[in-house]
C-alpha cells in the first residue's frame, strides 16, 4: 500500500534538485542512532545528528512559513511529514523518537513494550498522569488507546497503514471501528495485543505511530459517525502544545484555517515531569501558502522564523553559499530507485537488468539531485539511519562486480548481455523497452541518464514524462500497464525497521492491481519466502541481520536498481535554535526548536 507519507515525501523531495557539489564538503559522522557510513556534512551545516537538545532558551513565538498546506492532522489519518510535526507536538504516541534518534523511547508508555516468548503477545504499561486537553481534561488511559486504534479500521477515519501494521491483531482484519478482539484493557494503564501470528516485534515497532495515541471515546465517538471523521475540527491534545480552540473545543477556524493558517499553543494539562520534550516555545503560529523561492529567502534574513518543508533549489543554494548556519541537511530522508520490470518484457531476464544496473552511471543521477551534500550514491535498498543498513553492506553495498562501478561500466554491462544469449554484447531482441517518468528537475534529468543507458545497450526505447502523480497513479503503480523501467520512485520507511522498506516493495503477495509499489512486480519464491520469516524475528540485531540478508538477494537478483539515498535540506532564521528529526527527514521539531 503506497500511503500519502511515502508518495508525497518522495515528490517533495524529487524537487530537491541543488547542484551544489562546490558549495560544502562531506565527511562522515556518526551518533549512538545515526549510521557511522552515512556521509554528513561537517562544512557548517546543521545536522539532526548533532543539534543540542538541551539548554534552549524557554519563551517566545515561532513563526513558520510553509508553501503547502497539510494533508490531515487527526492523528489517526496523519501520513505526511509536514503533518507530523504538528501531530507529534500535540499528541503522545504509546512512543516516539527523540530527534537525533530512530529507536522509539517511551512516551505515552511507562517503558519497553514486553513481548511474549512465543512472539503472539505485547504488552504495555502506561504513565500515570498524562491528561487530555481542555474540554476533556481527565487523564488519558489504556481505554482511549484501544479506541484510538479501533478507530484506525472505520472507513471513516481510514488510517492508510492499519492493515499493514497491525493486521496480525486478533480480529483486526475484519475491523470496521468497533472493539477489536484481540485489544485489551486489563486496568487503566495497560493494553495488550494478543495477535494470531508471532509478529510481536512488528506490532512493538509500530506502536510509535501517531494512531496510538489516545482519543477519548465519549467526546470523539460523535464526530467519528460523521464519514468522513470531523474529529480532526475538534481535536484535543495529550502533547505540550494543542491547537488553538474555543472554549467549547472547535479547532476548525481558531487553531486551523484550512489553506491559510494553524496555531500552537501550549497544552495547559500537559505536565514537563511525565514527558522527555522540553517544549520551550509558548507558541507556534504557521502561514501557509505564497511559494517556497519567496519563502526561502524571507526565512533566511529574517529572525524567529522558519519553512518547515524543503526549500526551493535556489534556496538551498543560497543558504549553502551565505547562510550555512542557517540551513541543515538531514540523513536518512528516503531512497530513490529504478523500478524495473521482472515479470514480463525483456527486465525478465535477469542478466538484462543486471547488464542495465552495470552500465549506468548513478554519479551522473545523483549529481542531478545536488550531489554529496543532499545525497549518497546508493548501493542498495536499505538505506542509512534504517537498522540493517551496515549488515546490508554499508555505503560499499554487497560486493557484486555490476555494483561496484557507480560510474558505470560498459564491460560488465557486456558481460551480461551475453550471458543473456546476445553474442556481441549488444541488447539484438528487437523489443521496445517503454520507460515512462516524471517531468522536471532532477527526475527529468535522471529519466534522461536512464533513457541514454540503455540506447547506449542497443535497446529501442519509447520515452515518455508526465507529471509525477500520473506516473505513479496511472503507469507505475498499475501492473497492468507492464510499464519496463519507471526511472525515479522513491520511498520512506514508516519507522526504522528494514521490513518497511523491503516487505512491501518487493514482496511478491503485495501485488496489487492499483496503487502498487512492488514496481518490479518482484515475485521470487525464496525471497518471498525469506520476508515471511523475517517478519517474526525478534530483537532489532537479528531483525538488521535477516532484513540485511534479504537486501542482499535483492541485489543479487538485480530486482530494481538504487542510486540516490537521499538527505535533505531545512533553512531557518538567525535567531532560532532549530532542532530537525532525523527520523522526520529532518523537519523542525516544534517540542524542541528554541529561540535564541
Amino acid at each position: 500500500m503506497k500511503s500519502i507519507r511515502t508518495v508525497g515525501a518522495a515528490a517533495l523531495m524529487a524537487g530537491l534538485a541543488l547542484l551544489l557539489a562546490a558549495c560544502g564538503s562531506s565527511s562522515s559522522s556518526s551518533s549512538s542512532t545515526a549510521s557511522k557510513s552515512s556521509s554528513i556534512s561537517t562544512g557548517g551545516f546543521q545536522s539532526p545528528t548533532t543539534q543540542a537538545l538541551t539548554g534552549g532558551k524557554r519563551g517566545g513565538t515561532l513563526q513558520v512559513l510553509d508553501e503547502t498546506d497539510f494533508e490531515h492532522l487527526d492523528p489517526g489519518i496523519a501520513y505526511y511529514s509536514l503533518d507530523y510535526e504538528v501531530v507529534f507536538a500535540t499528541q503522545r504516541p504509546l512512543y516516539s523518537q527523540k530527534p537525533n534518534s530512530t529507536e522509539p523511547s517511551p512516551d505515552l508508555a511507562a517503558g519497553p513494550p514486553e513481548i511474549s516468548s512465543d512472539n503472539k503477545t505485547v504488552t504495555v504499561k502506561l504513565k500515570e498522569g498524562v491528561k487530555f486537553s481542555p474540554p476533556v481534561n481527565r487523564e488519558a488511559t489504556s481505554e482511549d488507546v484501544a479506541y484510538a486504534i479501533d478507530r484506525g479500521a472505520n472507513p471513516n477515519v481510514a488510517n492508510p497503514y492499519f492493515h499493514s501494521y497491525f493486521e496480525a491483531v486478533e480480529g483486526a482484519p475484519k475491523a470496521s471501528g468497533g472493539p477489536i478482539k484481540g485489544i485489551t484493557t486489563p486496568d487503566k494503564h495497560t493494553i495488550v495485543f494478543h495477535l494470531t501470528e508471532p509478529k510481536g516485534q512488528l506490532i512493538a515497532d509500530a506502536l510509535v505511530l501517531p494512531l496510538t495515541a489516545p482519543i477519548p471515546k465519549e467526546y470523539a465517538a460523535k464526530y467519528d459517525a460523521h464519514k468522513p471523521s470531523n474529529y480532526v475540527n475538534y481535536q484535543v491534545a495529550t502533547g505540550p502544545y494543542m491547537l488553538k480552540n474555543t472554549s467549547s473545543g472547535t479547532v476548525l477556524g481558531s487553531g486551523y484555517v484550512p489553506g491559510k493558517s494553524a496555531t500552537l499553543v501550549r497544552n495547559p494539562n500537559w505536565t514537563a515531569s511525565t514527558d522527555f520534550r522540553p517544549a520551550y516555545l509558548n507558541e507556534i503560529q504557521i502561514k501557509i501558502g505564497g511559494t517556497n523561492a519567496v519563502i526561502g529567502r524571507q526565512v533566511l534574513e529574517g529572525t524567529n522564523i522558519v519553512e518547515n518543508e524543503p526549500p526551493a533549489q535556489s534556496i538551498v543554494k543560497l543558504a549553502a553559499q551565505k547562510y550555512k548556519s542557517q540551513l541543515e541537511i538531514s540523513p536518512g530522508a528516503g531512497s530513490h530507485y529504478i523500478g524495473v520490470n521482472n515479470k514480463v518484457g525483456v527486465f525478465s531476464n535477469v542478466n538484462l537488468r543486471k547488464a542495465f544496473w552495470a552500465a549506468l552511471d548513478r554519479t551522473a543521477m545523483d549529481k542531478a539531485r545536488g550531489g554529496s551534500l543532499v545525497t549518497d550514491v546508493a548501493t542498495h535498498f536499505i538505506y542509512p539511519t534504517i537498522n540493517g543498513f551496515e549488515q546490508a553492506g554499508g555505503l560499499a553495498g554487497p560486493k557484486l562486480d555490476f555494483n561496484e562501478h557507480p560510474e558505470g561500466s560498459t564491460a560488465v554491462a557486456e558481460k551480461y548481455i551475453k550471458l543473456a544469449g546476445y553474442p556481441s554484447g549488444k541488447y539484438t531482441g528487437g523489443k521496445t523497452v517503454q520507460i515512462v517518468g516524471a517531468k522536471g528537475n532532477p527526475a527529468e534529468q535522471d529519466a534522461e541518464v536512464v533513457n541514454q543507458t540503455l540506447k547506449n545497450l542497443g535497446f529501442t526505447t519509447k520515452f515518455t514524462l508526465v507529471e509525477t502523480a500520473t506516473m505513479y497513479a496511472k503507469y507505475c503503480n498499475v501492473p497492468k500497464e507492464e510499464i519496463d523501467v519507471c526511472p525515479s520512485v522513491g520511498w520512506i520507511a514508516d519507522f526504522a525497521d528494514p521490513q518497511t522498506v523491503l516487505n512491501i516493495t518487493f514482496n511478491g503477495k503485495f501485488i496489487n492491481a492499483t496503487g502498487n509499489v512492488n514496481w518490479g512486480q518482484t515475485n521470487i519464491p525464496k525471497l518471498n519466502t525469506a520476508m515471511s520469516a523475517a517478519e517474526s524475528v525478534v530483537g532489532a540485531p537479528a531483525r538488521g541481520a535477516a532484513w540485511a540478508k534479504i537486501d542482499n538477494e535483492i541485489v543479487e537478483n538485480a530486482a530494481a536498481i538504487p542510486f540516490d539515498w537521499d538527505k535533505q535540506a531545512s533553512v531557518e532564521g538567525s535567531t532560532v535554535h532549530g532542532v530537525g528529526d532525523l527520523w522526520d527527514v529532518g523537519e523542525w521539531d516544534y517540542s524542541y526548536t528554541s529561540l535564541k
